[in-house]
């Protein structure tokens, strides 16, 4: 199995179509909670993209993605958005995740 390093994964995470539009991907990850002290829950997206860029929204909370190092992306199919962190991203598009 190829490897494929957190950085080039986040880089192309955050790729864009001709049209504009993030390019969808297959990830996995392991979910963890440490303020709800749960996780271990293994989760494949097979087409997920990448939510990024301000928010039409008024802002509550800063989510502070850079120092807190997480992600947030959602299903094709879906609408509910998921943060990631992407330390426990184990496969990417095939490959498998190092740092």
């Amino acid at each position: 199995m190829e490897i494929i390093r957190v950085t080039d994964m986040l880089y192309q995470m955050s790729r864009r179509d001709h049209e504009g539009e993030y390019i969808p991907f297959t990830i996995t990850f392991v979910t963890c909670n440490l303020k709800l002290n749960t996780g271990g829950e293994k989760i494949t997206l097979e087409q997920a993209v990448y939510v990024g860029g301000p928010s039409k929204a008024d802002k509550v909370r800063n989510p502070n993605h850079a120092a807190n190092y997480t992600r947030n992306i959602r299903s094709i199919d879906g609408d509910r958005i998921i943060k990631i962190h992407p330390l426990l991203v184990t496969q990417f598009n095939g490959r498998k995740v190092a740092q």
